[in-house]
């Protein structure tokens, strides 16, 4: 039976995106390969140290970076470039030769700890845009494992992909796949449309392609949350505390407004149709608060820094103007708060606004709904350029680049009556036990392996490399 490796980029980020990982490895067994999170200096031509760890449920294996790597290559090279062109503002994009070299250099350093530790009959699964050069490289190393790729991030339309300089290499590396994964049918079609103008390709199916005597499939996979993650989460001291904390000092109309500080959130147009809600509904003025979550963390250097001055200038002059003695309608949230803690902030917030104007899936607003108390739940305000508007019935969808469409959806749900917010609730719920993080693992890991068999990517190799050289345990 094959095993499974899964590939991210930063093993130590406690995020709800590292929750689902382990989630799905404890399940399923499997080793997870990753940045360990830490920087060090490496000597030069001295090999980078791997930590392998055997778990009760699953192995990892960590690596560290160098500062430059980390700053260059990792919030240089993806944040500042990748980032942007993938949200569809290549204008805000900047790339540099030092930057891809050091993107490049993580890229060998996942390739070096894959090949060291796969075997023959592994399946990888690699994880999103930090890793695209990783796939070419270990083909270059000789192995011929399924690989699946999956887009975390939202995939550009028309030639978009075409603004990154040097892009071919990207691409290539892309066509190493066996399976490639997207958040929505529209990523997906972006991506067919795309690489059928540039590449002479033959179409097999809909959805498969063979490109370069490649058979490549492409599939749209729903990243769900891990429901026994929400109910841990739920039953936390810290959750209970700030909930009970925010339930005490907040009012009942409490407003929540978070994701990560970019351009892409859309966070200034939410707070203009804040001032575009106390105008029109000046009965709103003193009843209700919007919690803007702005963590340095939640976003990337140097631009979240930028973002987040930004945005806490834009709440100052909304308070200065409609705020009076005893109330102001934002409070702007630079405190890093644990994800027990969030957690907490959710349950209390009457309505969310997760209005990015371009996201992959925004698994803030699935945290958002499965964290409610169903019998008095809130109220979910979702973009409709957000990966997860495809299949959240129950949401109030909305035009993120409308504040007077945003004024008029927080108005609306703050004067729903408790049966339509339940029954709002119970639709999402229903989503959401249905398509959760082990469904997203099932299914696309089910296409990557089902003809595996015929194809016999994996030959049989001597005994020390079938064995585990690295004294790896079978899974």
């Amino acid at each position: 039976m094959s095993g499974l490796i899964l590939v991210s980029h930063n093993y130590s980020r406690r995020s709800t995106l590292a929750a689902l990982y382990e989630s799905i490895l404890s399940r399923r067994g499997g080793l997870w390969i990753s940045w360990n999170g830490q920087c060090e200096t490496l000597a030069p031509d001295t090999p980078r140290a791997l930590s392998f760890r055997h778990g009760s449920r699953f192995d990892t294996l960590t690596f560290p970076l160098t500062q430059q790597e980390s700053e260059e290559g990792y919030h240089g090279y993806v944040h500042q470039g990748l980032w942007p062109v993938f949200h569809q503002r290549p204008d805000l994009a900047r790339f540099g030769a030092n930057g891809r070299r050091h993107y490049r250099k993580i890229n060998e350093a996942y390739a070096r700890a894959i090949t060291e530790y796969a075997m023959p009959d592994d399946v990888l699964w690699i994880q999103d845009y930090h890793l695209i050069p990783c796939i070419s490289l270990v083909r270059e190393a000789g192995l011929l494992n399924r690989i699946g790729f999956f887009f975390h991030q939202p995939f550009p339309s028309g030639q978009g992909f075409e603004a990154i300089p040097d892009w071919q290499w990207l691409a290539e590396s892309l066509l190493c796949c066996d399976l490639i994964g997207f958040q929505t049918l529209q990523d997906r079609n972006n991506f067919l449309l795309w690489i059928e103008s540039e590449y002479r390709l033959e179409r097999l199916s809909a959805t498969t392609l063979r490109i370069h005597g490649r058979v490549i499939t492409t599939g749209v996979f729903l990243v769900g949350i891990d429901l026994e993650d929400v109910a841990y989460l739920k039953e936390s001291n810290s959750c209970r505390q700030t909930e009970q904390q925010c339930r005490e000092t907040l009012p009942e109309q409490t407003l929540l407004s978070g994701g990560h500080l970019d351009s892409s959130a859309g966070l200034p147009y939410r707070l203009s149709a804040l001032e575009v809600l106390l105008r029109a509904h000046p009965e709103h003025e003193g009843e209700i608060r919007l919690l803007q979550l702005a963590a340095p963390d939640a976003g990337y250097l140097p631009r979240a820094q930028e973002v987040a001055q930004h945005l806490e200038s834009l709440c100052g002059e909304l308070n200065g103007v409609h705020g009076r003695f005893g109330w102001y309608p934002v409070s702007c949230l630079t405190h890093a708060y644990s994800r027990e803690e969030q957690a907490g902030i959710y349950r209390a917030a009457r309505v969310a606004l997760v209005t990015p104007l371009m996201a992959g899936m925004s698994l803030m607003a699935k945290m958002y709904v499965a964290l409610q108390d169903r019998t008095n739940p809130g109220v979910l305000i979702l973009s409709q350029f957000a990966g997860a508007s495809e299949h959240m019935d129950g949401a109030i969808i909305v035009n993120p680049y409308d504040p007077d469409a945003i004024a008029d959806a927080i108005h609306t749900a703050l004067r729903l009556p408790l049966q339509e917010r339940q029954n709002r609730h119970a639709k999402l719920m229903k989503g959401i036990r249905r398509l959760d993080c082990h469904w997203w693992a099932d299914s696309m890991l089910a296409s990557l392996t089902e003809d595996a068999e015929e194809d016999s990517l994996a030959p049989q190799e001597s005994g020390a490399r079938a064995t585990g050289r690295y004294g790896r345990i079978r899974y």
